[in-house]
């Protein structure tokens, strides 16, 4: 009882630290609706396609990015920032004195972000319907799934940068380069049909690409593959693991 007790403490002061710095709260909600509209006004992204048994590029592709891209910006950006934070401000310092372990500090911030998180994707998935007509996935069960593996693999890398930091601007940078490397090489910012053959099977062994393939295979019918799986879960155990093992309180 005294540990879930530090952990809602824990997670209602990461809440008032997301409200206070807006730009925590509204990026990954904005951004994917924005791509989503980008990509919903124009003409062929409404076109069936056979390679998503029917449905259009903007059901079967855009969709699932616009819910992978919430993980992880939140996940590679946010976390090791805030943890980095708390780092800086020396509230890190003052809770190791007490009785609290690591991981219930880096499980009260990822508690309250895995909040946004849903409901960043849930924003992107209702303007999807409400105003461009997508069409439901074909396998409900599969698209959760996948996305609560990216969710993992995808904090539990946050969380990684986020014991290795050694200050916020640190974190930024690395979350934010990580977030783009990952983005270019997984096919978020063009199809990855249109990549190299390389650098197309290169993809499916990243976390964006896999967390996108796995998504996109479920919308359309299929499942996530065993490749997939593997993939998001290897990262989250090694870099959950890494992450709990290297958490520094200063």
């Amino acid at each position: 009882m005294k540990q879930l007790a530090r952990l809602s403490r824990f997670a209602e002061m990461e809440l008032k630290l997301v409200f206070r710095e807006s730009s925590r709260f509204y990026l990954p909600l904005a951004l994917p609706l924005l791509i989503l509209v980008m990509n919903g006004m124009g003409d062929g992204a409404r076109k069936p396609v056979d390679e998503f048994q029917g449905l259009s590029a903007l059901d079967a592709y855009v969709m699932p990015l616009s819910a992978v891209m919430v993980v992880t910006i939140i996940g590679l950006m946010h976390i090791p920032s805030g943890i980095a934070n708390y780092r800086q401000m020396g509230i890190l310092r003052r809770i190791s004195v007490t009785p609290a372990r690591p991981l219930l500090i880096l499980a009260g911030q990822a508690l309250i972000l895995v909040v946004v998180t849903v409901l960043g994707a849930a924003l992107a998935l209702a303007a999807g319907f409400l105003f461009f007509d997508i069409e439901p996935p074909k396998n409900p069960g599969g698209v959760v799934g996948a996305f609560f593996l990216a969710l993992c693999a995808m904090f539990s890398l946050g969380l990684l940068i986020a014991a290795l930091a050694a200050s916020p601007r640190t974190a930024g940078t690395i979350g934010l380069v990580a977030f783009l490397a990952l983005m270019a090489t997984g096919g978020g910012f063009s199809n990855r049909n249109d990549y190299p053959e390389w650098l197309a099977a290169v993809a499916s062994y990243t976390p964006f690409g896999a967390s996108h393939e796995a998504m996109v295979n479920s919308w359309s019918g299929g499942s996530p593959t065993m490749t997939n799986c593997l993939v998001l879960a290897t990262v989250t155990l090694v870099a959950g693991a890494s992450a709990a093992f290297t958490f520094r309180w200063d």
